[in-house]
């Protein structure tokens, strides 16, 4: 495999390094990886396992919900063992492991050379204390760890800086918070209580912050200050941002909304539309309702739509949208017009999204993570 592996370099056919180092690919949360160029429409029928990974479970009542990996250079992250772990791309064996966490409330995020990991007390009904904690991505050794009153439920990294917020049911001054650290040294960069992040993405450096007291609106502000910068008074979701970082997608009750991320004007709105999205920049795609409707990422006009078994986590790279439909069957949509794209490969019983990165398809069956590479 590594002969192979420097024959490609050599002749420059090498897959791209991974970068999908958040949940939903980058800060971003767009779904959409714009540099996987080896598995695509030629390519995704010939894709076999590699290897499989079952990590390790922590302790009972304390783990989080299953995710799917990160995968950043030649590494991919995982949850495992009531810590965080990571394995070689290629070989899938374990590089790493830190299990110094009580309960993993957020992430990981991997980002500048860290993996960025959540954690707060488990089994405990007062101590709401939450605690961000930076891992080396090389070794996994704790670079700095930083800590407040409120928990961490939500964080995106970006522009040199980690956001997160939270809540604390024992305080009674600010049930909710946020706070901001500078990425490389947890430097604490602002505090905003009573407030919380409308969702884990960022526009090119900027965040939604949502107040909870007193006027309940949404207030766009930069990551590295916290400075406003735009207000709006709905109470939306932020569901996404385009990859240029000039939008965002906003969920409220009046439907999906695009606005721009400078000044949060209204771009477009889709009365009653909701569900999981995918946005590349050219088209925004929603999981919804028994069926996928794709939107023009500029005017919001209907592209096209196809109906679905309750299709769900929507992702995009190599020219292909992938679905996961019904009871976690995996679906490949050409994302210009919906049509089917066929593959010899059967991916059943997934339970999150896919990760198309780095020359190869991560899945998720449950607890148990399959690398697939083209044969």
């Amino acid at each position: 495999m590594y002969k192979v592996m420097v024959i490609a370099t050599i002749i420059g056919i090498a897959p791209p390094l991974a970068s999908w180092g958040h949940d939903g690919f980058g800060p971003g949360n767009t779904r959409y990886n714009p540099d996987e160029t080896v598995i695509n429409e030629r390519s995704v029928n010939r894709l076999a396992p590699r290897w499989t990974v079952t990590p390790a479970p922590g302790r009972p009542g304390c783990e989080p919900a299953p995710g799917a990996p990160r995968a950043v250079g030649d590494r991919i992250y995982l949850l495992e063992a009531g810590g965080v772990a990571a394995y070689h791309a290629i070989t899938g064996k374990r590089l790493w492991r830190n299990t110094g966490f009580s309960r993993i409330s957020a992430g990981p995020i991997v980002a500048g050379g860290l993996v960025l990991v959540a954690g707060t007390a488990c089994e405990s009904a007062s101590d709401y204390d939450g605690a961000l904690i930076a891992l080396d991505a090389a070794t996994g050794v704790q670079r700095w760890r930083r800590t407040a009153a409120w928990t961490v439920d939500t964080a995106v990294a970006d522009a040199g800086a980690v956001v997160t917020s939270g809540e604390c049911g024992t305080c009674d001054d600010a049930r909710y918070g946020v706070n901001a650290y500078r990425l490389d040294d947890g430097t604490p960069l602002w505090t905003h209580p009573n407030e919380t992040l409308a969702g884990p993405v960022s526009a090119a450096g900027t965040v939604l912050l949502r107040r909870t007291t007193g006027r309940l609106d949404t207030r766009a502000g930069r990551i590295t200050t916290g400075t406003p910068v735009w207000s709006t008074g709905l109470k939306p979701a932020a569901v996404a941002a385009n990859p240029a970082g000039t939008q965002f997608y906003l969920r409220s009750d009046l439907g999906l909304a695009a606005h721009a991320a400078t000044d949060g004007r209204r771009l477009w709105n889709i009365p009653k539309e909701s569900g999981e999205l995918a946005a590349d920049g050219r088209r925004v795609y929603v999981a919804s309702a028994g069926r996928v409707n794709t939107y023009d990422a500029g005017t919001g006009r209907l592209l096209w739509t196809r109906a679905l078994t309750q299709p769900r986590d929507p992702v995009r790279a190599g020219g292909l949208l992938y679905l996961v439909t019904g009871a976690g069957t995996l679906t490949i949509l050409r994302p210009g017009d919906g049509t089917v794209v066929r593959s010899r490969t059967v991916y059943s019983a997934l339970t999150t999204h896919v990760v198309p990165a780095g020359g190869r398809l991560l899945t998720t069956q449950r607890k148990v993570i399959r690398a697939y590479e083209p044969g």
